[in-house]
């Protein structure tokens, strides 16, 4: 009988979800969505709201890692896996939308270029795009993966990545996990070395772009160090 009635009850999910899709479902709803392909026969529904009590948040849950959602839920590995999935699976999906030629026309691509970059990351992340006179993309690096507010940066592999690409520009871009947008003077006191390490080479430093939370800020739009931008 039970059995029946989570039947009956996944088959109305899975219908409102067809006709409404996700915009019109809770939260709790998503999860629960999400937990039948993992949990085929047991009841989801408790499960899913035990989940949103202990996190809070959509976003807390797909940016937790695999052992504190079994630890915190009581899940098994497969379960709290396939939720840990979802940010990297969203950070792919929305890079693949950039397909494999990307040219940047303004300040305003190239910053939802590298917004791409940063679903769903938890640490300070620091990337270097290698640009071409055209400013089209030759290559995206990710140069160190940090704390939650600190990531370090090494010289030499940024040399590295330039001369790899042979790139003729370069845009530098890290985010803010804590979703400030403030440019803090070790920001720019970064930047100012790199700008002269890879004058040396001939290699041109477009901008410097920080993401957080929706937001971003761009040192050439902010006129700081005299960065010239795409514009």
């Amino acid at each position: 009988m039970s059995d029946n009635l989570n039947k009956g009850h996944r088959e109305r999910m899975r219908a409102r979800l067809k006709k409404g899709g996700m915009e019109a479902m809770a939260d709790h709803e998503v999860i629960e969505l999400l937990l039948y392909y993992a949990i085929p026969r047991r009841d989801t529904n408790k499960l899913a709201h035990r989940i949103m009590r202990e996190f809070g948040s959509l976003y807390a849950i797909f940016e937790a890692d695999v052992t504190e959602i079994q630890k915190r839920c009581g899940l098994s590995e497969n379960t709290a896996t396939l939720l840990s999935m979802m940010a990297p699976l969203a950070r792919r999906y929305d890079m693949s939308k950039w397909g494999r030629r990307i040219s940047f026309a303004s300040t305003k691509s190239l910053a939802d270029y590298v917004k791409s970059l940063f679903i769903g990351q938890t640490v300070e992340c620091f990337y270097l795009l290698c640009l071409d006179n055209r400013m089209s993309l030759k290559a995206t690096t990710e140069l160190t993966r940090g704390t939650l507010d600190r990531a370090e940066l090494y010289p030499r592999e940024i040399m590295k990545a330039v001369m790899v690409s042979d790139a003729s520009h370069v845009v530098l871009t890290h985010n803010h996990p804590s979703g400030s947008l403030d440019i803090s003077e070790a920001d720019i006191e970064t930047t100012r070395r790199l700008v002269s390490m890879l004058a040396d080479v001939e290699v041109g430093v477009v901008d410097h772009i920080i993401c957080g939370g929706k937001g971003f800020v761009s040192f050439a739009q902010r006129r700081i160090l005299g960065l010239t931008g795409i514009d």
